[in-house]
């Protein structure tokens, strides 16, 4: 065996070559650490520019907390009948008591949600653009109120290349108006809390009430598959409700089913509800910036339900933030309530239409009727909810929703994948098509609650409808994730279900119709002789063969909101003079009442 040689200092040559590699190994360590932190550094802000930042770190794509998963998750809704969650429906006391924290104005800025990729971000403060620890930064503009990016590639450095999780943050200051009009369920807890946003609807919320008055039964029967553990756990091996490959987890579900009402329209919310619960209210629901064409269309709306309507209007938030504008003093009939986005994965994104039905079942209104904001209101629509009602109860338990203008078909959309199942061929009879093709601006009482629950469960978990014979007609199976809009979904699910009802039109298409009866004088008696608004609706082979009724309640596509504006001055102007004829217009004449115009047009199929 050799004997390594030793110098006269007694180190071998071969320790002194170890201890030279070993020195440049650790060189090279501490030059790739130094290295990475610079590299890192290029996307990331300085300390100038973000003194205290609150976000969490997780795995190199993990998709923003707000738009993707719980944060924090709720805790599962079918625990509760074991464990016993003892959160209060929330009364006045808890609703007006709380108050946003004062010791928030001195805590530093922090970070959060404000778009996806490909979508607008809007900030009073700086914007970052990426995912994870690699961020590339847009400073605020010294002097300039809002910084504005359009968070894509297109515009900004891709610093992440391939993320489908990139998206924009906005650095937020508490005590600052942006941060009091923030919407709370893209901020931590914490700070929602902190913020004064009481949550008004959750799973574990819903749960609890469920045995204190009927509607809470059916609100909790509505949500249980979308809340529920247990459900989920009980229909594991139910080959009819099992789940597909576009499936939003339990956990996605639970959250996108929480909500809290904006701080400063908690004393609103507490004037108008009742162990929890409005008793009549419209609802709506955006997203945008305070500029943006679809926030001045819903403050159009809101507008003209202070006009004209005696009930609040509730507006659903899933944006950024609401505007600063929109305030109790300004609109008392207006309550505030905010939700998170719907996630934009692109594996279980879903349309942001959905909004609508999570509006719904969040609201907890007795009677509703849904608005888009597109729409507005005009004197006399208060009578839909006695209307509603009377039509929606325990033997009738669906929602009802005006018919379209026009009478969708396959000749139309060949390729809607619902079509084999419902009508393949309208000439021929179709027995899975129970009424004509209907808009989706539903009206409901709490007996419908469990209907949108059921196909909302259905959307989100991504189930199947099996093929089925009906009066010797083979129906097609139907993926219900396939469904790609809400009017689409609420169609197939009345078909499905064999409902049989529908308005006629009281979302009349274009604000121009309202001309025919801005026009219309004493002297014209019930004609109605100005315009296309006295026109009928296409009449169809099926279902109206002489057209449908127009009903002027409300004003749908109204997109201009400037034009919408002085619609609102002169329809009000009129009606307080006594020069408003009424509201239901059918073959050229203007009829006092649904039941004068049943009672002369026996065979008319939909409810006035």
């Amino acid at each position: 065996m050799s004997r390594a040689r030793t110098t006269s200092g007694g180190f071998s040559v071969g320790g002194i070559l170890n201890l030279v590699l070993n020195a440049i190994g650790v060189g090279a360590i501490l030059w790739w650490i130094v290295a990475s932190w610079r590299l890192h550094s290029i996307h990331a802000p300085d300390a100038g520019s973000e003194p205290a930042v609150r976000v969490g770190k997780g795995k190199k794509h993990r998709t923003p907390p707000t738009a993707h998963a719980p944060a924090p998750p709720a805790p599962p809704a079918p625990a509760l009948a074991d464990a016993g969650s003892k959160q209060l429906l929330p009364g006045v006391a808890q609703l007006v008591g709380e108050s946003s924290g004062t010791a928030l104005d001195t805590r530093p800025p922090f970070w959060v949600f404000c778009s996806t990729q490909w979508a607008e971000c809007w900030c009073a403060g700086d914007i970052r653009w990426g995912n994870e620890e690699t961020w590339h930064v847009i400073q605020a503009k010294p002097g300039s109120e809002i910084n504005t990016v359009t968070c894509s590639i297109d515009h900004l450095p891709d610093v992440v290349p391939g993320d489908d999780g990139k998206h924009c943050e906005c650095l937020v200051t508490p005590g600052t108006e942006l941060y009091k009009n923030l919407n709370p369920m893209i901020m931590d807890q914490e700070d929602a809390d902190h913020l004064g946003a009481t949550v008004v609807a959750s799973c574990e919320l819903f749960f609890e009430a469920r045995k204190n008055q009927p509607a809470d039964l059916a609100q909790w029967l509505a949500v249980e598959g979308l809340c529920s553990a247990a459900w989920e756990e009980k229909t594991r091996f139910n080959r009819s409700l099992k789940a597909g490959p576009r499936e939003i987890s339990l956990e996605m579900r639970q959250h996108l089913m929480r909500a809290r009402v904006d701080a400063r329209f908690k004393s609103s919310m507490a004037r108008f509800t009742e162990k929890g619960w409005f008793r009549h209210a419209w609802v709506t629901f955006v997203a945008g910036n305070p500029s943006s064409p679809f926030v001045k269309m819903a403050e159009e709306l809101i507008k003209s339900v202070h006009y004209f309507s005696s009930w609040p209007i509730l507006v659903y938030n899933f944006g950024f933030a609401a505007p600063e504008t929109w305030t109790p003093e300004r609109f008392p009939q207006l309550v505030i309530i905010h939700a998170a986005p719907l996630p934009s994965d692109p594996h279980i994104r879903r349309s942001f239409n959905f909004n609508k039905l999570r509006s719904i079942l969040m609201a907890r209104v007795l009677t509703g009727v849904q608005v888009d904001v597109d729409q507005f209101v005009a004197p006399g629509a208060d009578i839909l909810f006695d209307l509603t009602q009377k039509w929606v109860n325990k033997e009738y338990p669906f929602p009802l929703l005006p018919a379209h203008f026009l009478d969708w078909s396959i000749k139309d959309q060949p390729n809607a994948p619902w079509w084999p199942r419902y009508c393949p061929d309208p000439e021929k009879p179709c027995p899975m098509q129970t009424m004509r093709w209907a808009h989706a601006h539903p009206t409901w009482s709490y007996w419908a609650l469990p209907f949108f629950g059921r196909w909302v469960r259905r959307h989100f978990r991504d189930e199947r409808l099996p093929n089925v014979t009906v009066q010797g007609f083979q129906a097609a199976a139907l993926r219900v994730g396939d469904v790609m809009e809400d009017e689409d979904l609420l169609n197939v699910a009345l078909w499905e279900e064999r409902a049989n009802k529908q308005w006629c039109k009281f979302d009349v298409p274009a604000t121009v119709e309202f001309e025919s009866l801005l026009s219309w004088k004493s002297s014209d008696g019930h004609r109605c002789i100005h315009g296309i608004g006295c026109e009928n609706i296409g009449g169809d082979k099926r279902w109206y063969l002489n057209g449908v009724p127009k009903v002027y309640w409300t004003a749908h596509h109204a997109v201009e909101p400037d034009l919408t504006a002085k619609y609102l001055e002169r329809i009000r102007t009129r009606h307080k003079a006594g020069k408003w004829p009424a509201a239901i217009v059918y073959d050229g004449r203007f009829w006092e009442s649904g039941g004068d115009l049943h009672k002369d047009r026996p065979n008319l199929q939909c409810l006035t």
